[in-house]
């Protein structure tokens, strides 16, 4: 009777051995197919935050400008106030 109990714990370890081989195996597999997907993903939103920075180098360019022109056109809005005061000036006291 031992023999059979043996026997079967015996057989019954085997299949428990091969499958958690294979079970093993097939997680490693899974967990690099899973790596190398999530390596693609972060390529991409790298790729994405790279243009996004590009696109925002752009605008603070273009406002930089704006605001440089911005500057000037005040600069000669303040100038021909001081003409036309003047004008004004010369207009009034003649």
């Amino acid at each position: 009777m031992w023999q059979y109990v043996i026997g079967g714990a015996t057989i019954f370890a085997l299949i428990v051995g091969l499958f958690s081989v294979y079970n093993g195996r097939a997680t490693r597999r899974l967990i690099v197919e899973e790596e190398k997907r999530t390596q693609e993903i972060l390529a991409g939103i790298k790729d994405v935050l790279s243009k996004q920075r590009e696109t925002s180098d752009r605008s603070i360019e273009l406002l930089n400008k704006v605001r440089e022109t911005s500057d000037r056109n005040t600069e000669l809005l303040k100038r021909n106030t001081e003409i036309l005061d003047r004008i004004a000036t010369k207009i009034v006291s003649s």
